[in-house]
């Protein structure tokens, strides 16, 4: 079998410093690394024995970088839509009958979408987050992962899971390529601010990143108002939690002057468009990217967006941009994807390694068929990439040097067994979380 592997004839949207845009070029990769990018005679000349795909009509990207999502969820699907509070009058109380056996099925089947949609590393918390990693590995999708930890209110709570989310980090720090741990404090009012202030001084002992939700609700930032008489980015920010290693989901509910703040912290605010569009508030994320905040994206989970497609999400980014600000010049398209490739990969620490398409780099990429109705004539093809392609465009996506996706068909998992499981686990997720909590018996369905 060759090792080495070849997209020929292709367009090649290279992400590095001059944003260059090749045509009828080819890549070349060897082992986990990209190897050469030029002329496609040259590299078939150069790379005579490689296995070649043809790129005629297709555009390869870096590998997307999903900022903020839970892909185990994927067995929760849609449960929480049109329900006001939905987190915490339908989620929480079905996650309390969750298995072991869910939370590796449901990854499974939440990253074999993220990689069907473009997405080749998730920033990814939630519980039993061992079984997510074991999903993750199977799949071959790159994950930035942490074991959630609340003290109050969730579903999951105590210190066992503060434990386990530090036991984590130790355990799989250097373990394994695709797996990178973080801590994972669930928001600013369901951890105690004794055990922030812990997770904090152990992500400097430990040297890792962390992953949280900020005010994402009216619920916790009244919760905090009441406690500390603060907003929820000012609380943080005054413990000296909020630096340029914390990843901050949706950040809703912040008034003006914690606009300011948290630009100001280096934090990385996470923006998730179709969830928020869909909850009916959205990130001011054209505003703090004014102001110099690092914000990133994410698709969140299933039970807030529905599905895990980040090509599709980036066109909703900047629609929802421009329909809040009013200004048709807002989160340009060469914007909304460096959100996704260069810059995530700064904030993650991969600088260098992901987010272009450069010799050296590691093997993460995307190709979009674009050989269709919907996405010719092809005069600029950033804006084409960010508007006129969904996760449906995704022909092949490569992880680590490997392919994961072919085709548009996953490799690494059998995808008509997947869809099979997954209506049988829901299900009995579902009948479960009833017999727990027969307020919740309008969810079940023989």
């Amino acid at each position: 079998m060759p090792t080495d592997l070849v997209i020929e004839n292709t367009t090649i949207v290279t992400m590095n410093a001059k944003r260059e845009v090749l045509s009828n070029a080819s890549i070349a990769i060897s082992g986990e690394k990209i190897a050469a990018i030029g002329d496609s005679e040259s590299i078939r000349a150069r790379y005579k024995d490689a296995q070649f795909i043809d790129g005629r009509g297709k555009v390869v990207l870096p590998g997307l970088i999903n900022c903020h999502t839970h892909i185990s969820m994927s067995l929760q699907k849609g449960v929480t839509q049109a329900i006001p509070e939905g987190l915490y009058k339908v989620m929480w109380p079905v996650e309390k009958a969750l298995t072991s056996e869910d939370i590796y099925v449901g990854a499974l089947i939440g990253g074999g979408e993220a990689l069907l949609g473009g997405t080749t590393t998730v920033i990814d918390h939630y519980f039993q987050m061992e079984e997510i990693a074991k999903a993750t590995i199977q799949l071959g999708l790159r994950g930035f992962l942490g074991h959630t930890i609340m003290s109050r209110l969730g579903p999951v709570t105590g210190e066992q899971e503060l434990k386990e989310g530090i036991d984590f980090v130790s355990r799989w720090k250097g373990k394994h390529p695709l797996v990178t741990p973080m801590l994972a404090p669930h928001a600013s009012d369901t951890v105690a601010k004794e055990w922030l202030q812990q997770i904090r001084a152990e992500a400097d002992r430990q040297d890792v990143k962390i992953h949280m939700h900020l005010a994402q609700s009216m619920r916790e930032k009244t919760f905090i108002c009441e406690q500390f008489g603060k907003g929820c980015v000012e609380y943080l920010n005054d413990m000296g939690f909020l630096q340029p290693d914390v990843f901050v989901a949706h950040c809703l509910f912040i008034d003006d002057p914690e606009l300011d703040i948290l630009a100001k912290s280096g934090a990385r605010p996470l923006y998730c468009p179709m969830g928020h569009s869909l909850g009916g508030h959205v990130m001011r994320a054209w505003e703090l990217l004014g102001k110099g905040a690092n914000v990133l994206i994410g698709t969140d989970c299933v039970t807030s967006n529905n599905v895990m497609d980040l090509v599709g999400e980036l066109r909703i980014a900047g629609a929802a941009q421009r329909q809040m600000t009013g200004d048709a010049a807002a989160m340009p398209s060469l914007k909304i994807l460096e959100m996704v490739t260069v810059d995530a990969a700064k904030a993650i620490g991969m600088e260098g390694r992901l987010g272009s398409l450069q010799p050296g780099y590691l093997a993460d990429l995307v190709m979009l068929n674009m050989h269709g109705l919907h996405a010719v004539p092809n005069y600029s093809v950033v804006d084409n990439i960010i508007y006129a392609c969904t996760g449906r465009d995704v022909e092949t996506v490569i992880v680590n040097g490997q392919v994961v996706v072919a085709e548009g068909k996953l490799c690494t998992v059998d995808e008509e067994e997947l869809i099979v499981l997954a209506e049988e686990q829901g299900r009995a997720l579902m009948k479960r979380a009833v017999e727990h909590d027969p307020e919740l018996s309008w969810l079940w369905k023989q």
